[in-house]
């Protein structure tokens, strides 16, 4: 089953950003099999105080999530995003399955 994977954060150094970390970072979305479903810089808040920046990935599965993030190769690009943004959040989550229950009710 597909996963997804949501980073938030700001980034302190857009021209960092954009010149050191998107390039570099593009070569693991290919190699880790990712789809890049929502990325923007200036993600309009709809609630509360969120980081200003939003990533929404797609992975054929869990696991290819969990190889990217420790991906001994990723780590210092990644270090280099960390140092380079603020209010940083990643989670994860298995692509929603309309439960059998929800189904039935939905076809009347």
């Amino acid at each position: 089953m597909s996963a997804h994977f949501r980073l938030t954060q700001t980034a302190i150094d857009s021209k960092r950003y954009m010149t050191e970390y998107l390039p570099v970072v593009m070569s693991f979305i290919v190699k880790h099999k990712e789809k890049v479903i929502v990325a923007d810089f200036e993600a309009t808040p709809l609630q509360g105080a969120p980081a200003s920046g939003l990533a929404l990935l797609k992975f054929p599965t869990e696991t290819n999530i969990k190889d990217f993030q420790s991906d001994p190769k990723y780590q210092p690009i990644k270090e280099l995003r960390l140092a380079i943004t603020t209010q940083a959040n990643a989670v994860m989550a298995p692509e929603y399955q309309t439960p059998a229950h929800t189904r039935q009710m939905l076809r009347y």
